[in-house]
C-alpha cells in the first residue's frame, strides 16, 4: 500500500498518497518529467483531485503525486492537540525525504495554500514553484468563523438524517453553492462516509485546524523565493479577492512578483468546479518554467540534520528558542500552537470522542449512504424560492432539481403558483432576504474570453488581456480555457453567492479563544435546534421547550 510511515518518539502518522504512474507508486515516475505535488481541497481528500490527475494536459507533462493529509482520507495518525498548518508542512517535507522526491512544483487549494507557503519558506530547495488556488484569509472571517463553529456543532451532534443533511447543505453553500446536483450528491455521500456523527472526532480536528489557524508573519512570507501563481475566484464570499491580494503583496521576494489569475466565478472549490480553466492555467504556468527532471535519489543533507536546520529557522522567526530543541524527526516539533491552544484542542477531541461510537449513523448496514442527497423529501421551511420566501404546499416544491421537472410542475399547477406570487407585493419583493434569488441582470459567470494562444506582458499563464501580475486584475478578455467559448463559473445569471455571507474582517486571537471555550463545553443542541430547522413543529412541541442557539447560517 502507498503509505509513508512517520514514526518518532512522540508522534505517529501514516500518510497515504497516490500518483499518475501505472503502479500508483513513485517508483513508476518518468525520470524525464518534472514532479507536481498536489494537496487536496479542504474537507475532502486526494480522491477529489481526479480532475487534475485525469487531465491529459497535466498527465502528459508531469509526474503527479497527491497526498492525503494526516487527518483526511486513508491516512492514519495519533491524535494530538499540537496539530496545525506548520505540522502539515513538516509532514510534506518528511514525505519528500522518505520517498526521495527531488525539488517539485506544489499545487495547493484553499486553506492548504498556507501549508504550501510554509513549506516553501522552510524548505526552499524542495520547491520549484507554488500554485495557490483560491487563497483564504490568513485567519477566518468573523462571519464565517461563527458559521463554521455552529455548523460543526450541528454536524457532530446530528441525531437523524435530516439534521445531518441540513449541515451538509450549509457546507455546500460555503464551497459549492452552484454545483451540479450530481456533484452535490457525491460530496454529501463522501461526507456521510468520512465524517459521520459517529466519527465526529475527525470532523472536529479539521474544524480546529480551520478556526485556530494563525497568520504567517511578514518575514516568513518574505522567505518564499520561488515563482508563485495565484488562481482566485472573483466573487467567492468565503475566499475574498482583497485578502488574496494582501497575500500576493506580502510575497515580496518572489521573482517577478506573484502572478494572479482571476476566474469569474463564486466557487469555493475552484479546483473542482472550475477544473478545466484551473488546469490549463496551471499547465501553461509550469511549462514555461525551466525543466527539472525527476531522479529519485537520497537527498544530500540527512533528514535529521535538515529538520534540525528548519527548526532553528522556525525558532528564529517565532522568537521561541525552545523550538530548536525539539525532536527533529517528529513533525509535531514544528507545531507553533500555544500551550493553551494545545490543551484546548486535546480537551475538545476527548469531549467529542465521548459517545461517538453510539452516535447516529447516516449509513446503511453495507456502509453506504441511506439515500442520495437529491432524494431527500422537499420541505418548505428552509427551501426558499426565487423571491426569498418559502411556501407551504400540498404538492412537491417547484424548485425541482431538473429543469424538465420544474417546468412540468409549473404547467401542472399554474393557478397555485400564481396565487402564491400574487401574495407578494412589489415592495416586499424588494425587501427579500439577500442571497436568495437569481439575478436576471447578474454577470454570466464566464471566465476571461479570448485566444488561448495569446499572452499578456509578463503575465505568465493568462491569455491575451487576462489577469496578470502587472496589475491587470481580470478586466480584460484573455482566455486560458482554450477556444472561443466561455467558461461558466456556475449557473447563468447567478450573483447571490456574493451576498450569502456579509463582508467582515478576520477574527482576532481573543475571538478564537472565546470560540475554543464554547466548543469545549460540547453542549448538545436543544430541541428547537434539532427540529425547527427541519420544519417539524410537532416534534418541538412533543419534545418540550428548549433553548435554541442563534442560527447565523440559516437566517
Amino acid at each position: 500500500m502507498p503509505y509513508v510511515d512517520l514514526v518518532s518518539s512522540n508522534d505517529y502518522a501514516a500518510i497515504w498518497y497516490t500518483t499518475n504512474a501505472p503502479s500508483s507508486h513513485v517508483g513508476g515516475f518518468n525520470p524525464d518529467k518534472p514532479t507536481l505535488v498536489m494537496l487536496h481541497p479542504l474537507f475532502l481528500d486526494s480522491s477529489w483531485l481526479h480532475p487534475q490527475l485525469d487531465d491529459p494536459r497535466l498527465n502528459a507533462n508531469f509526474n503527479i503525486i497527491a497526498f492525503d493529509l494526516r487527518t483526511t482520507g486513508k491516512s492514519l495518525y495519533r491524535p494530538s492537540g499540537r496539530y496545525d498548518l506548520w505540522v502539515t508542512a513538516a509532514d510534506l517535507a518528511h514525505c519528500f525525504y522518505h520517498l526521495q522526491i527531488p525539488a517539485a512544483h506544489i499545487f495547493a487549494p484553499e486553506l492548504f495554500s498556507f501549508t504550501a507557503l510554509r513549506f516553501a519558506a522552510l524548505f526552499p530547495e524542495l520547491c520549484l514553484s507554488l500554485t495557490l488556488c483560491n487563497v483564504t484569509p490568513q485567519t477566518e472571517l468573523k462571519s464565517l468563523f461563527e458559521a463554521f463553529e455552529e455548523l460543526a456543532h450541528l454536524w457532530c451532534y446530528s441525531e437523524d438524517l435530516e439534521s445531518f443533511e441540513t449541515a451538509c447543505k450549509e457546507l455546500i453553500n460555503c464551497y459549492a453553492l452552484d454545483a451540479h446536483p450530481d456533484l452535490v450528491d457525491e460530496l454529501v455521500a463522501f461526507w456521510e462516509v468520512q465524517y459521520p456523527p459517529f466519527r465526529r472526532q475527525l470532523a472536529i480536528v479539521n474544524t480546529n485546524l480551520v478556526l485556530n489557524r494563525t497568520p504567517m508573519s511578514a518575514i516568513e512570507m518574505a522567505n518564499v523565493t520561488c515563482p508563485v501563481l495565484m488562481i482566485q475566484s472573483e466573487r467567492s464570499p468565503t475566499h475574498p479577492m482583497e485578502y488574496a491580494q494582501q497575500t500576493r503583496q506580502a510575497l515580496v521576494n518572489v521573482p517577478g512578483g506573484a502572478q494572479m489569475f482571476n476566474v469569474k466565478s463564486g466557487h469555493g472549490y475552484l479546483s473542482l468546479l472550475s477544473s478545466s480553466i484551473v488546469n490549463q492555467v496551471l499547465n501553461k504556468f509550469l511549462t514555461r518554467l525551466p525543466l527539472v527532471k525527476t531522479h529519485l535519489r537520497p537527498h544530500a543533507t540527512p533528514l535529521a540534520e535538515r529538520m534540525r536546520m528548519a527548526l532553528a529557522q522556525l525558532a528564529e522567526w517565532r522568537e521561541n528558542p525552545a523550538l530548536a530543541e525539539q525532536d527533529p524527526l517528529s513533525p509535531l516539533s514544528f507545531s507553533c500552537v500555544t500551550e493553551e491552544v494545545r490543551q484546548s484542542q486535546d480537551e475538545i477531541y476527548l469531549l467529542y470522542q465521548e459517545g461517538a461510537s453510539t452516535a447516529f449513523s447516516p449509513l446503511a448496514p453495507d456502509g453506504r449512504p441511506l439515500r442520495k442527497y437529491s432524494e431527500r423529501k422537499d420541505e418548505h421551511w428552509l427551501e426558499s424560492s426565487e423571491d426569498g420566501f418559502s411556501y407551504s404546499s400540498t404538492f412537491r416544491s417547484i424548485r425541482s432539481r431538473s429543469p424538465r421537472g420544474r417546468s412540468s410542475l409549473i404547467r401542472a399547477f399554474p393557478k397555485d403558483i400564481k396565487q402564491f406570487q400574487g401574495r407578494i407585493s412589489e415592495q416586499n419583493r424588494a425587501k427579500r432576504r439577500p442571497g436568495r434569488g437569481w439575478s436576471d441582470a447578474g454577470t454570466n459567470g464566464s471566465s476571461s474570453n479570448g485566444n488561448a494562444n495569446g499572452s499578456t506582458n509578463g503575465s505568465g499563464p493568462s491569455g491575451g488581456g487576462g489577469s496578470s501580475s502587472n496589475g491587470n486584475d481580470g478586466s480584460g478578455g484573455g482566455n486560458s480555457g482554450g477556444g472561443s467559448g466561455s467558461h461558466s463559473g456556475g449557473r447563468s445569471g447567478v450573483d447571490k453567492e456574493a451576498l450569502m455571507f456579509s463582508p467582515s474582517e478576520p477574527v482576532t486571537q481573543e475571538l478564537q479563544h472565546v470560540s475554543r471555550l464554547r466548543r469545549a463545553t460540547g453542549l448538545p443542541p436543544g430541541a428547537a435546534d434539532k427540529h425547527v430547522i427541519k420544519g417539524s413543529m410537532a416534534k418541538v412541541i412533543a419534545s418540550g421547550s428548549g433553548t435554541s442557539l442563534p442560527r447565523r447560517l440559516l437566517r
